[in-house]
């Protein structure tokens, strides 16, 4: 029998792919993540992996279940993960449609307002308030940032202009 070996870059693509998903959630734990997506991909296959058990609590049994990947090919899970970074993309681009050159110059002059000097204010840094926005705007709409930041006292915006 003829053993095929796997495409070696294979690994790089994966763990590339795995980088860029966990660099959007960034506040989760590596294994969270990876059983996030392990559930996922079994939600939308199928129940694949998905292994009912039953586990002795005292006297009693209990149904549970747990995810098996071990069967998984590489090239199945990489689609799934290449499409699931696509979604993020796609959200990604949704936000930034929102962000409106109105609400970046509002959010300035509240900066402006709170003593910031106009000198400040360069391009990079109407970049990375741009991104803060899309950043931000997973949890909260584009114009619910806005008004948060107009409620802010004047340190607190110096501050948040700060970071």
């Amino acid at each position: 029998m003829k053993h095929i070996m796997r495409d070696p870059n294979r690994i790089k693509r994966i763990l590339t792919l795995l980088q860029k998903i966990w660099e959007h959630q960034a506040d989760v734990r590596f294994n969270q993540l990876i059983s996030n997506l392990q559930s996922l991909y079994s939600h939308e296959n199928n129940s694949y992996g998905r292994r009912e058990v039953y586990t002795k609590n005292f006297i009693d049994l209990e149904k549970t279940s747990y995810l098996d990947f071990f069967y998984l090919e590489d090239d199945k899970w990489q689609e799934f993960l290449t499409s699931y970074f696509l979604n993020i993309e796609n959200e990604i681009m949704l936000r930034s449609e929102e962000i409106d050159e109105d609400k970046i110059g509002e959010v300035i002059g509240l900066f402006i307002e709170a003593g910031i000097d106009n000198g400040q204010i360069t391009n990079p840094f109407k970049e990375n308030l741009k991104a803060f926005f899309v950043q931000e705007s997973r949890w909260l709409t584009v114009e619910a940032i806005v008004n948060l930041i107009r409620n802010f006292s004047l340190s607190e915006r110096k501050e948040l202009f700060e970071k």
